[in-house]
C-alpha cells in the first residue's frame, strides 16, 4: 500500500502541473499509477477504506513517505540546481525566444499514455530562413538495479513547403542533450515538430525516464551557436548520435 500510495501522489503532483488544455490526461494519470501497481481503482478504494478503519498503520505509512519523499525532493532539488547552473545562459531581447509550450518536467514509462511526448508548433512572420533551432533536454533514467537498460529516442523536424529536414539521437543514461537544427535559407519553414519515445524492453512499470528543463529555442541568423559559449550550452552526457553539443 505504500507503493501505491507514493506513486498515486507523484500522479497527483503531475495532475496539478498539467496546464489547462490538457486537463483531459487527468485520467489517463492516475490509471497509470493503478496499471503500474496491478489493481484497479475498485480495490485501492476498497484497500483506502479498510486503512481508515486502522489509522495507527495508515498514519505509519504516510509517516515513511513523508521521509521517503523529504529526501528525494532534496535530492531532485540539488540536482536541478546543478543541472541550471550548467545548462542556463541568457540572450539579448529579441535575438532569441523559447518556443517551449508543454510543461517543463515530464515523467515517461511503457505505459500508452506516457511513452510518448510530441509537440508540433506552426510558424508565422516571426521565423526567418536560416533560423537555428535548439532543443534543451535534462535526462533521467530511473529504473531497478536488475533492469533491462532503458533507451529513448529523441526526433527534432523543420517542415517547408515542399521538403522537411531533421536530428535525432539516442538517449542511453542520465545526462543533458542539446539537439540543433539550423533550417535552410532558400525556403520557408511552416511547421516544427519533435518527440520524444521512451523504449524499455522489459515493460518495467517501475522504470520511468523524467524529462526535465525543457527548452526550444529558437535564433535568428545574426546570433547564432558560435556566439555562445560551449561551457554555457551544457556538456556532452555520452549519449552519442544526432547533434549532441
Amino acid at each position: 500500500m505504500e507503493a501505491v500510495l507514493y506513486d498515486y501522489h507523484l500522479a497527483q503532483a503531475v495532475v496539478m502541473e498539467l496546464p489547462r488544455e490538457e486537463r483531459y490526461a487527468r485520467d489517463a494519470y492516475m490509471d497509470w499509477c493503478f496499471e503500474k501497481n496491478g489493481i484497479t481503482k475498485e480495490e485501492f478504494d476498497n484497500s483506502l477504506v479498510w486503512y481508515t478503519r486502522y489509522p495507527k498503520e495508515l498514519a505509519d505509512i504516510y509517516q515513511r513517505l513523508s521521509e521517503r519523499l523529504d529526501k528525494e525532493y532534496d535530492k531532485a532539488s540539488k540536482a536541478l540546481l546543478l543541472m541550471e547552473r550548467n545548462t542556463s545562459f541568457q540572450v539579448s531581447s529579441g535575438d532569441s525566444v523559447d518556443l517551449w509550450y508543454l510543461n517543463r518536467v515530464n515523467i515517461m514509462n511503457t505505459s500508452v499514455y506516457m511513452k510518448r511526448l510530441t509537440f508540433s508548433i506552426p510558424t508565422d512572420t516571426t521565423f526567418h530562413n536560416s533560423d537555428t533551432l535548439v532543443w534543451n533536454i535534462a535526462h533521467t533514467f530511473v529504473a531497478p538495479f536488475d533492469s533491462i537498460p532503458q533507451s529513448a529516442y529523441l526526433e527534432l523536424s523543420v517542415y517547408y513547403n515542399d521538403s522537411v529536414s531533421a536530428t535525432d539521437t539516442l538517449l542511453f543514461c542520465t545526462g543533458k542533450t542539446i539537439l540543433s537544427l539550423a533550417t535552410d535559407s532558400s525556403n520557408t519553414i511552416t511547421r516544427i515538430s519533435g518527440s520524444v519515445n521512451y523504449m524499455d524492453p522489459s515493460d518495467n512499470r517501475s522504470s520511468m525516464l523524467v524529462l526535465s528543463d525543457l527548452s526550444l529555442l529558437r535564433y535568428h541568423r545574426r546570433e547564432t551557436l558560435s556566439d555562445v559559449a560551449p561551457a554555457e550550452l551544457g556538456t556532452d552526457d555520452g549519449s552519442g548520435g544526432g547533434d549532441v553539443e
